[in-house]
């Protein structure tokens, strides 16, 4: 076998001394580690405790049997093979464990060549599955490095929830404000599903007129209505195999919430104009910006949809409570924005990055790329300044309820910077007034005046 030593560790459970002896002197002999389990409870809390690359697992053993300890270790998931082990003339037995999920078995007594072999054969197969598992693990953390920046716990968080339901199939719903990023996350629930091959296609049920919607979800037969002078094949069919994403589904009229509702029940839809149904194999994920339990109570969302497409929720924070997540972002929409615009912008100052942290982002991360862009129009020079940040939030506009608070705080932002360079100055020229006073272009008076105003006359 050829197998690196101490890497692969094996479970007997068998409680019949001479077949632990013998089996565990075969493993040594393979350099193989190994433990024994007398009896079923012992095997399962092993199990637990301990990763086992195979467990020989006999059929008649102590306060269970080796078909429920098997039953056992596939309804929990272990991803460890089993090899069977039972008593001569128990064939049919045996087969009913492989039906069952067992990787193999051999009959006592036992004919040491072919227990060699299909232990060979189990362990190979447990390496090729754990290294499948670990690409397909290394592939998701690179559609999720590569999809979305995220640094704040709150946002892995739902980033952790997305990776757990995408290999279902089930409806999910996606909350949060809007241009939080929601869409973003249902494609990313996409490319991480058995569905990634198949199309994604995205519905805005409030961008399209309600006289519209039906005709868009399900399609159209030839003559349907005036202007229908050709077959329109729908959304719901346009995702077959794969997903469809609803976003702002809470702004769906009562009666196309109907109609969404039995395509969810039946999996068929009916083009207008046609009576005949054709079925759909689609996964749904929704979103929405609205509380549906206040729609619900309000009598503008059917409760019985509600528990239709929300089977799992992803609740997406607002970028106001992503902190950590402003700077990445900022740089990220910088790189992204200023090749295509054609300048070379090369940062962010600090200054533009606090006012950044301290405003409410209440357009979340579509309006930052939307200011970025125009920043990076704007600058002058190679960085995006607090100064174009101020030109483009036009805080002499009254009309807009935060110009106050933003004012403010740029106010102080300024006033931070400004006490920054001082201190600098004074500091490089040993705190001697005059010198500094040269190297920032400023009067001795105004140093002064200035020192007084940060309290930093006290300092010398």
């Amino acid at each position: 076998m050829p197998f690196i030593e101490d890497e692969h560790r094996i479970l007997v459970v068998d409680d019949d001394p001479s077949m632990q002896f013998f089996l565990g002197e075969l493993l040594k002999k393979e350099g193989l580690r190994f433990d024994i389990a007398g009896t079923g409870t012992e095997a399962i809390e092993r199990l637990k405790n301990n990763d086992y690359s195979l467990v020989l697992l006999d059929e008649k053993i102590p306060e269970m049997s080796g078909t429920e300890v098997l039953g056992h270790i596939k309804k929990t998931g272990y991803p460890t093979p089993v090899i069977m082990i039972t008593a001569y003339g128990s064939k049919e037995l045996a087969l009913r464990a492989i039906q069952q999920g067992a990787y193999d078995f051999f009959t006592k007594p036992v004919d040491i060549d072919i227990v060699r072999t299909v232990i060979s054969r189990a362990i190979e197969r447990y390496e090729l599955q754990r290294d499948l598992n670990a690409l397909k693990t290394e592939g998701t953390d690179k559609i999720l490095r590569n999809e979305i920046i995220v640094e704040s716990d709150n946002m892995k968080r739902a980033l952790e929830l997305s990776k757990k339901v995408a290999g279902t199939d089930v409806t999910v719903l996606i909350t949060g404000e809007s241009g939080s990023g929601k869409e973003l996350i249902a494609r990313t629930i996409h490319k991480l599903s058995d569905r990634r091959d198949s199309p994604f296609v995205s519905v805005n049920c409030a961008a399209i007129p309600e006289s519209l919607l039906e005709s868009e979800f399900f399609g159209y037969e030839k003559g349907a209505f005036t202007g229908a002078a050709r077959q329109h094949i729908g959304k719901f069919e346009r995702a077959a195999q794969g997903t469809i994403f609803l976003d702002e589904i809470g702004d769906l009229s009562f009666g196309l919430q109907a109609k969404l509702l039995r395509v969810l029940q039946n999996k068929e839809i009916e083009r207008l104009g046609s009576t005949k149904p054709v079925k759909v194999d689609i996964r749904l994920i929704s979103a929405t910006n609205k509380d549906l339990n206040t729609a619900i109570a309000e009598g503008g969302f059917r409760e019985d949809l509600f528990y239709r497409v929300r089977v799992f929720e992803v609740s997406v924070p607002p970028l106001r409570e992503r902190k950590k997540d402003i700077p990445l972002l900022a740089d990220h929409f910088l790189k992204k924005y200023s090749k295509s615009i054609g300048k070379e912008i090369t940062g962010i100052s600090s200054s533009a990055i606090r006012f950044f942290l301290g405003y409410n982002w209440p357009g979340n991360v579509r309006e930052m790329e939307n200011l970025i862009q125009r920043a990076i129009i704007l600058a002058e020079g190679d960085k995006i300044t607090g100064e174009t940040v101020i030109e483009l939030m036009h805080l002499d506009d009254k009309s807009r309820p935060l110009a106050i608070n933003v004012r403010e705080r740029l106010e102080t932002i300024k006033s931070e910077e400004e006490k920054k360079l001082i201190v600098d100055a004074l500091t490089e020229t040993r705190w001697k007034r005059t010198d500094a006073a040269a190297r920032l272009g400023i009067s001795r008076k105004s140093l002064f005046n200035k020192m007084k105003k940060y309290g930093l006359l006290i300092k010398h």
